[in-house]
């Protein structure tokens, strides 16, 4: 019987990875906010400029006020996660560092946009005109987005690299390991297509698509790619490499060759890919991106939008002053019905097609998710959803869906050229969190759709001719599964990659840092990140919450 925690923690490494795991959790937790409340405050204000009602420009000025907190401190914990993944993964950056360049130098340029753009619309909110104010409401969100796109690039790369070719056929249940797949497009430069056996390497599943300027285009199975990852980046040179079994007979004996470091063949390779793709777009071409994008959008808005029901609804039913209470009902009505189309958004649109891209180019994890393994009892088979999930991702009620028992343990090792991983099935824990996911998504829509109905059937005051506080008391539940939903998320995306940190490309081994720290380190530094996230719900209690008390309207 498998026990998916323990196969989830045995995959190694796991004190560095409970570090990124938490990290990137408490960051995500807090940018959601970044994400989503300067947009409410945009929408709030197009209702003001067309209604001229005060209420709507107070709910815009909070939402910003609440925008300007939890920037400053989403703002660090991101600096502390960069810092913390060069530290822990410096190894992602040295083999991948030319396709993440552009994103990542762009995002600089986003983010300075946001700390400009944020604090002068806050600190300059009375000393502008609606439409100014409103223009510049604008691009407070569009500079978060902004920072979104171009993190989230990559991100959505390293799930599925540009150029990828999946290895499952949905229609014929099979698994296409032994044809190489997957594969990778790569543009291999003249200069070592001269020095290899071509025929070696067709016979190792390399497929050749099109002759270049400068090289070769071909589809490269990624056992390759992932063992001369593995070698580049520990100091490997021709001689003690696969490469040699594959160089031509006339150069398995030159020196010259032989002693040339496998870095700086790879090298030479990824320059040549990422000016087929260009440099600016390769990122961009994934597969991945534009689900990824707006799912990741999508969770920001939903989180946003019950934390914002939350806050008015609880003073609502708390505060006296009628002007005041006005305010309140119409921010909790238009939280409301923010919150509802937004979740109806992330889970009928932007979540599905996320789903769709990564089960079709990930079939591993996909299989891991259904729990396809006889004896398992998971999540899917329990709720007899087999069927329906091969449907909704594949759009044919016969598709056959992956099956979890047929993926070798070792599909991404060369045969006895390893990397140091034991296992190359993703941990089944995934089952558990992607269901996590749906069902905690499922019940927050339906709680929007009974406040919504309670909000429509309530013309007046919420809480007068039969009303309920209940209702309004279950948002705080809600928020807590929106949260939850989001993050469970998040957790299918990243668990359901291992061993991979860059699918086909580099497993965790490779990727790793060779001076991990200690695990007193790590629990200190997870501890550190609770504190803040502490430290922000404090923030907001004191700057926001706290206020509220004041009861009166001040624009």
């Amino acid at each position: 019987m498998v026990n998916p925690i323990a196969q989830w923690v045995d995959f190694g490494h796991f004190g560095i990875r409970s570090l990124t795991i938490i990290g990137m959790g408490v960051h995500w937790g807090i940018l959601q906010y970044v994400l989503g409340l300067p947009f409410a405050a945009f929408i709030a204000q197009l209702i003001y400029l067309k209604k001229k009602d005060k209420h709507y420009l107070k709910i815009a000025r909070t939402l910003i006020k609440a925008t300007a907190i939890v920037f400053a401190v989403g703002a660090a914990t991101g600096t502390l996660v960069e810092f913390g993944l060069i530290v822990v993964w410096p190894r992602v950056l040295t083999a991948v560092g030319q396709w993440l360049y552009f994103s990542m130098y762009s995002e600089v340029f986003a983010f300075i946009m946001e700390v400009l753009i944020i604090y002068l619309l806050y600190w300059a909110w009375n000393k502008i005109g609606d439409v100014p104010r409103a223009i510049l409401t604008f691009f407070a969100f569009i500079g978060p987005w902004y920072s979104g796109a171009m993190i989230l690039a990559v991100n959505a790369y390293m799930q599925v690299p540009t150029g990828l070719l999946p290895d499952y056929n949905a229609t014929t249940g099979q698994w296409l390991y032994s044809l190489g797949y997957p594969k990778i497009l790569l543009d291999v430069p003249k200069q070592y297509v001269s020095l290899l056996n071509i025929t070696t390497l067709q016979s190792l599943g390399m497929t050749i698509k099109d002759p270049t300027t400068n090289g070769v285009l071909v589809y490269m199975p990624s056992k390759i790619i992932n063992r001369l990852t593995y070698e580049a980046l520990n100091g490997y040179t021709v001689n003690q490499s696969i490469l040699k079994a594959v160089l031509k007979t006339s150069y398995q004996h030159n020196p010259a060759i032989l002693s040339t470091p496998v870095l700086a063949i790879v090298n030479g390779i990824m320059t040549a890919t990422v000016r087929h793709w260009g440099y600016m777009t390769i990122l961009f071409e994934s597969p991945d991106y534009a689900s990824t994008f707006l799912h990741s959008i999508g969770a920001g808005l939903v989180v946003s939008g019950f934390t914002m029901m939350a806050g008015y609804g609880l003073r609502y039913i708390k505060a006296k002053d009628p002007d005041y209470k006005k305010y309140l009902e119409k921010g909790f009505k238009f939280s409301t019905i923010f919150s509802l189309i937004l979740i109806a958004y992330e889970g009928f649109i932007a979540g599905d097609q996320q789903a769709r891209v990564i089960f079709r180019y990930q079939p591993e994890k996909f299989a891991a998710v259904e729990g396809t393994l006889k004896g398992f009892n998971s999540v899917s088979k329990m709720l007899h959803f087999e069927k329906m999930e091969a449907y909704l991702e594949y759009l044919n009620p016969k598709a056959h869906l992956p099956q979890y028992s047929q993926i070798p343990k070792l599909w991404g090792q060369l045969g006895p050229y390893g990397v140091g991983v034991n296992n190359y099935r993703p941990p089944l824990l995934v089952d558990w969190t992607y269901f996590a996911m749906v069902i905690s998504g499922f019940a927050i829509g339906i709680f929007a759709i009974i406040v919504t109905l309670y909000i429509i059937a309530r013309k007046t005051d919420l809480l007068t001719k039969g009303g309920h506080k209940v209702w309004i008391y279950l948002t705080i539940p809600a928020v807590i599964l929106a949260h939850f939903a989001s993050f469970m998320g998040w957790a299918t995306t990243e668990i359901g990659r291992l061993p991979w940190v860059v699918y086909g490309v580099m497993t965790i081994n490779t990727a790793a840092s060779i001076n991990t720290p200690p695990l007193w380190v790590d629990v200190v530094g997870n501890i550190f990140f609770f504190l803040i996230a502490g430290g922000v719900m404090y923030m907001a209690y004191r700057f926001l919450w706290k206020p509220s008390k004041i009861e009166r309207i001040e624009v």
